[in-house]
């Protein structure tokens, strides 16, 4: 399910030039189209329906919003107009709300806090991989769509949004059948944290560590987001790809250097911790993302193919750090009641902030400031440049809160 919310995430990334050419959106509008469109609702949605998550049981919850973002992703193929496509894109972003606050509260219920981390990092992998390998199964998609084109009477970009919709209409049913709600455990009292005012008090308590997370991961998620909007773009226009080759092309690279940096960061965490560094998941995250951005940038400004993909896929290397150890944290140092709103909170952070302002920004700065083939890539560094070391020194801030809270809850879990 992970997997597919992505490929119907982020497959507006790659038809973006037919939706440009067939339904004249500017950039610009496609910016929003990520941003307000998907980002927004994303991050406005998440903590309503983390707190229904907290309180009720989540099974039947994902289920319906598989099926919503599914129905909405195949209905976008039809969709006339700018407005249409905002509203279905909105679809989308409520249905996948719900997963991963939902998802990363019942694997804390399924298992002690020593065996969290393994199938954390499974889940959270797949976000990793699929951040930009979902575009290889969409270049797959959109080569099986222009291939269907002429028979259907329909554009290659419409069929794939229909292609890449339908499996997720498959598996809601199937999950509301075969998958049991898990017994909560971990609480300090069953109801300690149940209302709104009982989770704003916690979260004010520590507002030093998940105030400085949300800053840093909402600014790193610009930079995120504005690279897996505008580069399958920047390759189409500028370096002259085909739509499914940029999107083999980006994708491999993405899946490849994802899935290797997924299964390397939280060992190294493991190992230096092991070590007495306790502080050792907030080094290596502040480290990674720092590395990672720095990369990024300078994809905008690269003319060689071959420079540009070591970048994205050093760049995808480091950033998998954010996917995974960002979930992990959540489940280390947050009582069991509140681990789907802390997720949430998260999810706005990176939704409201970075898929909310990333696309569109970078593609602002385009259109304002620079000119000709290569004027996305520029954008898309320009921002990233700026956004970029923020990010890096506000969880470099959070060390200490990080030590403080982990201490806290270790004392509780075992009372």
């Amino acid at each position: 399910m992970f997997g597919f919310s992505f490929i119907d995430r982020l497959i507006l990334s790659l038809l973006a030039p037919s939706i440009h050419e067939h339904l004249h959106i500017s950039d610009t509008q496609l910016g929003i189209l990520f941003g307000m469109g998907f980002g927004v609702v994303y991050a406005l949605m998440g903590l309503p329906l983390a707190h229904l998550l907290d309180k009720h049981r989540r099974v039947p919850l994902v289920a319906a919003g598989v099926a919503l973002w599914s129905l909405c992703t195949v209905a976008s193929g039809f969709a006339p107009n700018f407005l249409s496509l905002i509203f279905l894109r909105s679809g989308v972003a409520i249905g996948e709300a719900v997963l991963s606050p939902a998802v990363i509260s019942i694997i804390a219920d399924l298992f002690p806090r020593d065996k969290r981390v393994l199938p954390t990092t499974i889940y959270t992998a797949v976000g990793a991989v699929m951040y930009t390998g979902a575009l290889v199964f969409g270049g797959l998609m959109f080569q099986l769509a222009t291939g269907m084109s002429a028979s259907l009477g329909l554009e290659a970009w419409q069929i794939t949004f229909v292609l890449v919709g339908l499996p997720g209409l498959l598996l809601a049913p199937l999950l509301l059948l075969t998958v049991p709600e898990p017994v909560r455990v971990g609480d300090i009292k069953a109801e300690e944290f149940a209302t709104v005012s009982q989770a704003w008090a916690y979260f004010r308590g520590e507002r030093r560590l998940y105030g400085g997370l949300f800053l840093g991961a909402a600014a790193i998620s610009i930079c995120n987001s504005a690279k897996i909007a505008w580069v399958p773009t920047l390759l189409i226009r500028s370096h002259g790809m085909h739509p499914s080759q940029a999107g083999y092309m980006f994708g491999t690279v993405g899946l490849l250097s994802g899935f290797i940096g997924a299964i390397t960061w939280p060992s190294v965490v493991r190992f230096w911790t092991a070590r007495g560094r306790k502080d050792a998941l907030i080094t290596v995250f502040a480290i990674a993302l720092t590395i990672s951005w720095i990369c990024f940038g300078l994809v905008g400004f690269m003319r060689s193919l071959t420079f540009l993909f070591v970048a994205i896929g050093i760049g995808g290397f480091f950033s998998a750090a954010l996917a995974v150890l960002v979930p992990i944290l959540i489940q280390m140092v947050t009582p069991g009641r509140m681990r789907g709103r802390a997720m949430a909170l998260y999810l706005t952070a990176t939704g409201l902030v970075g898929l909310g302002l990333g696309p569109p920004l970078a593609a602002l700065i385009s259109d304002q400031f620079f000119k000709g083939q290569f004027a996305i890539g520029y954008g898309l560094a320009a921002l990233i440049f700026v956004t970029g070391p923020f990010a890096s020194l506000a969880i470099w801030s959070i060390r200490g809160p990080y030590r403080t809270a982990l201490d806290k809850a270790e004392v509780l879990e075992e009372l």
